[in-house]
C-alpha cells in the first residue's frame, strides 16, 4: 500500500477516535450535571428503542459525524446491561479488525465509551484490602500505654503521621506516652552511589546525607533533615509540653529547603529557649543519633512511619480516630475520653518512606 494512501487512512482512523473520546468526555461533563441520567437508563418519557435500533442509531451516528467509516463499524453483539445497551462493535480499517465494547442509552440517543461495574469493583477493592493489609498482632495492655512514633522530619508519610497522631496526645494527655524518634540509616550515601551511573555518582557527597564520615548516622532526605530531627528530639526533652505545638507549626511553616533559617520562627512564638535548642543540636546530637540508631534494630524500623505501641508495631489505619482505638486499646482501664470520637479521614495514602 503506498504511503500517502496509509497515512490518509491513518489519519481517518486517529481523527474518528479522537472525535469519540471527544464525545464521550462530554457526555461524562452531562452525566456530572445529573441532566441525562433518567434517559440512559430509560426513564423519563424518553423513546425505547430495541437493542438493534439503538445499535443502528449509534453506527449512522458515527458515519455521519465521519463518512469514512462507512460500512466499516459493525456490531458484532448488543445486549441489555444494567440499564443500558452494551455492544460488541468492530472497525476493519482493511490492516486490520479493532474490537471494543461501547454502551448506548436506550433511547438512543446517549452514548458513551466504557462502563464500570460497581459492584464488581468493589469486591475487587476488598480482595485488594484484605490481601495487603497486614494483621494486626495483639497489643499489651498497660495503665499507661507507651507510643514510639518513628518518622523522617522530611517525609511525607511521616508528617502525615503526625498530623494523624496529634489529636489523639491532645485528647489523651498525660494518661499516655507518645514519644518522636526517627529514622536514621547508615552507609545511605554508598548506597546511593551504588544504585548511580559514575558521572551521577560524582555528584553525591557523605556530607550531604551523613553527620559522620563513617556513615553511621544518616538521613534519607538529608543533612538538613537529620538536624530537624535532632532538633525535635531537644524540644521534645526540654519543652515536651510544647513538642506537639512546635512539630505542627514547623510542619506548615518550614519546607526542607528553608528549615536551617526557618526552624526558629515557631519557636519563638512557643516561647521555646532556642539557644537552649541550639545548645542541645550542638552537644548532645551524636547521643541522640546513637539512641536513635539502637531503637531502630530494636524494633527492625525500616521506614517513616512505623508506630510501636507497647513495644509492638501498630499496623492499623492513620486516620486520627484509628490511630486512638490503637493506643486506647492499649490500656488495661481506657479513660473516659476514649469514647470521644475523632476524625476518620486519613491524612493521606498508606505508603512510606523507606531506602
Amino acid at each position: 500500500m503506498p504511503r500517502t494512501t496509509q497515512a490518509k487512512k491513518q489519519g481517518m482512523n486517529l481523527w474518528m477516535l479522537s472525535t469519540i473520546l471527544l464525545l464521550a468526555v462530554l457526555v461524562l461533563m452531562i452525566f456530572e450535571n445529573g441532566k441525562i441520567t433518567n434517559k440512559i437508563r430509560g426513564g423519563g418519557t424518553a423513546n425505547i428503542l430495541t437493542a438493534e435500533e439503538a445499535g443502528q442509531e449509534w453506527v449512522g451516528f458515527i458515519n455521519e459525524v465521519n463518512p469514512a467509516t462507512k460500512d466499516k463499524l459493525k456490531i458484532l453483539e448488543i445486549k441489555e446491561e444494567g440499564g443500558v445497551y452494551a455492544a460488541t462493535v468492530s472497525y476493519d480499517n482493511q490492516d486490520q479488525v479493532s474490537t471494543s465494547t461501547i454502551h448506548i442509552s436506550r433511547d438512543g440517543k446517549i452514548f458513551f465509551q466504557q462502563g464500570v461495574d460497581m459492584e464488581e469493583e468493589r469486591q475487587k477493592m476488598a480482595a485488594a484490602t484484605s490481601q495487603s493489609a497486614p494483621e494486626q498482632k495483639n497489643i499489651p495492655k498497660s495503665d499507661k500505654p507507651k507510643v514510639e512514633m518513628f518518622t523522617m522530619s522530611y517525609c511525607p508519610f511521616g508528617k502525615q503521621a503526625e498530623d494523624g497522631l496529634l489529636p489523639v496526645a491532645r485528647l489523651l494527655g498525660d494518661s499516655v506516652e507518645i514519644e518522636p524518634h526517627y529514622v536514621i540509616y547508615s552507609d545511605y550515601a554508598t548506597k546511593m552511589k551504588a544504585r548511580m551511573n559514575e558521572e551521577q555518582a560524582k555528584n553525591v557527597k557523605v556530607e550531604d546525607y551523613c553527620y559522620d564520615k563513617e556513615e553511621k548516622y544518616c538521613s534519607m532526605h538529608g543533612i538538613k533533615e537529620l538536624r530537624q530531627n535532632v532538633r525535635e528530639l531537644c524540644v521534645y526533652k526540654y519543652n515536651k509540653d510544647k513538642f506537639w505545638d512546635y512539630t505542627e507549626a514547623v510542619n506548615i511553616e518550614c519546607s526542607i529547603e528553608n528549615i536551617e533559617t526557618c526552624w526558629s520562627n515557631p519557636m519563638a512564638k512557643l516561647d521555646i529557649d532556642m539557644s537552649k535548642i541550639s545548645n542541645c543540636l550542638d552537644n548532645e546530637i551524636e547521643n541522640f543519633l546513637a539512641e536513635e540508631v539502637e531503637l531502630n534494630k530494636k524494633y527492625g524500623v525500616a521506614g517513616s512511619p512505623t508506630i510501636i505501641i507497647n513495644g509492638v508495631d501498630y499496623t492499623g489505619g492513620r486516620s486520627p480516630d484509628e490511630y486512638k482505638s490503637g493506643v486506647c486499646n492499649a490500656f488495661n482501664d481506657q479513660p473516659s475520653e476514649c469514647s470521644k470520637t475523632l476524625s476518620q479521614n486519613s491524612a493521606g495514602a498508606a505508603g512510606g518512606c523507606g531506602s
